[in-house]
């Protein structure tokens, strides 16, 4: 699961910024990928925002982008997010998860690295890099993976159920 951005954060960001893109903010904080994809741009292009607020823009699309399977646009997208606001950690996540996508195994680990570092409590990043290890065999590591998204995020069913499926694999 991907992480959004709150959208009245972003509404506010871009309102600040430049009012008269009322169409284009609205559209790139929609629920439809098309929409969003065309409003970011707009606001993107438009170059009357903040460095913060194009770093939403960026996100935005690169979400509704992987959404429609363009993974690649995605990972440009949140690149370029992650160039404007570096310690952007949920595009740090989102980017992992559209190399993990793309069976890049290595730089979704490093962003999912990158997403911990930043964010030492990060569930979602640990689960993730849990998956990848998972993927790659290496149950050890997604044990250990698993079991620190657990201790963030005690409740969560999909953690508790890998804990288990991998715990067994590992004939413990």
């Amino acid at each position: 699961m991907r992480v959004t951005t709150p959208a009245l954060a972003f509404a506010l960001l871009v309102l600040l910024a430049s009012p008269v893109l009322a169409d284009p903010i609205d559209d790139c904080n929609s629920n439809t990928p098309d929409y969003i994809i065309d409003g970011c741009t707009k606001l993107i292009d438009g170059g009357k925002t903040s460095n913060e607020a194009l770093a939403i823009a960026y996100f935005n699309r690169a979400n509704a982008l992987d959404d429609k399977g363009k993974h690649d646009a995605a990972i440009a997208d949140y690149t370029a997010s992650i160039k404007l606001k570096a310690d952007y950690v949920d595009s740090y996540l989102n980017r992992g998860l559209a190399y993990f996508d793309k069976k890049d195994f290595q730089n979704a680990l490093a962003d999912f690295t990158r997403a911990i570092a930043l964010k030492p409590d990060f569930a979602r990043a640990f689960y993730a890099r849990a998956r990848v290890y998972e993927e790659q065999g290496d149950l050890k590591q997604a044990l250990a993976g698993y079991t620190e998204a657990a201790k963030y995020a005690p409740s969560n069913k999909a953690v508790q159920k890998k804990l288990v499926e991998v715990k067994q694999r590992l004939g413990q």
